[in-house]
């Protein structure tokens, strides 16, 4: 059966992060399947049939980073007008204020939600499971079990986990030349660990550091590139030898791990349980406690000095591929409209 499917993004697709990529990326996939899914988000860009785009978002600090949402009262109308007429409505972190809050308690669609993120509630625990309570019926979906301990926490609800998913090429990549070390990420986001990186460089001389992403971190060894596209950025990952990953903390999965895995990099990461979780293979990943110079430079060293093989690294990532993970989402929906 083909569905018309909602899919509310409560962030801005004018600076895309995990959660954006993952909605455009599921969008793709349930068209190639045969259905008719359309994206509400924040954005400047035009809008078309396949995406609704709200205006320009705030931004609003939280867990260590910057979220871009939008949260004006005019937006939330657009998205909820938006929605009308879909079969489902999946809302991607749907306790997040603005658009994606307003259109999973209005929703008399079918809903599905996923939650994201990993925190600590702290004093946030009250208030979120007070809106939480007021969210109509719905499936629960996490993207981690990390992320799934904060939603039990904040919702009471028991998300079933599927994995953000990533395009993983058909053809295996071919062998690294040379010694690139990335860095993909925010460079001036305290939690992503930009300045380990740019220490590494002057540790580790003998390799080609590159960083993408927006900011600036004014690190001399350091060709910095900016924001870049994903065709960009991918092409650069198959060129990479290592994608170093050195975030401090918050994270609640490790979707840039996998996507360098698909393309043959090797990984050198923080010791995270997200990161853990969806890398733990000792042929293609290494890892060293967050902030730890002196572990990340040694790790760093050994996977250049005896490179991990491509495809062994491009067959990890493959349970992770949109064919693996967009069937479990489409189970989701299925009980979600036989109101399991």
């Amino acid at each position: 059966m083909s569905l018309r499917v909602a899919l509310v993004c409560p962030y801005s697709l004018d600076q895309p992060g995990g959660v954006a990529t993952h909605v455009l990326g599921l969008a793709a996939w349930l068209r190639s399947r045969g259905h008719r899914p359309f994206v509400v988000a924040p954005g400047t860009g035009p809008s078309n049939d396949d995406v609704h785009l709200l205006g320009r978002a705030v931004s609003l600090p939280f867990n260590g980073s910057v979220a871009h949402l939008g949260v004006l009262p005019d937006q939330a109308m657009k998205a909820r007008a938006a929605i009308d007429g879909a079969d489902l409505v999946h809302v991607h972190e749907p306790l997040t204020p603005g658009v994606a809050y307003a259109v999973a308690r209005s929703a008399r669609n079918t809903l599905v939600v996923t939650h994201h993120a990993h925190f600590r509630p702290g004093l946030l625990g009250v208030p979120l499971r007070l809106r939480a309570a007021l969210l109509p019926p719905r499936q629960s979906i996490a993207v981690s079990e990390a992320a799934a301990e904060t939603a039990r926490i904040v919702t009471g609800a028991a998300p079933v986990v599927v994995p953000n998913a990533v395009e993983v090429p058909i053809v295996p990549p071919a062998a690294k030349q040379g010694d690139v070390v990335l860095f993909v990420g925010r460079l001036n986001e305290p939690r992503k660990g930009y300045p380990t990186f740019a220490a590494l460089a002057d540790l580790v001389p003998e390799a080609t550091f590159v960083a993408i992403g927006p900011g600036t971190g004014g690190a001399a060894q350091v060709r910095e590139l900016g924001s870049l596209s994903n065709g960009e950025r991918n092409r650069w990952l198959e060129q990479a030898r290592v994608l170093v990953a050195p975030n401090r903390f918050g994270e609640s999965f490790g979707i840039i791990l996998i996507e360098a895995l698909a393309r043959g990099c090797a990984v050198v990461a923080s010791d995270l349980p997200a990161f853990r979780a969806v890398v733990d293979d000792d042929a293609v990943a290494s890892f060293f406690p967050p902030d730890d110079l002196a572990v990340a430079s040694a790790q760093l060293r050994s996977r250049l000095a005896s490179p991990a093989d491509p495809v062994t690294a491009w067959q990890s990532a493959r349970r992770f591929s949109w064919d693996v993970v967009g069937p479990q989402i489409e189970d989701v929906y299925a009980r979600a409209l036989a109101g399991a």
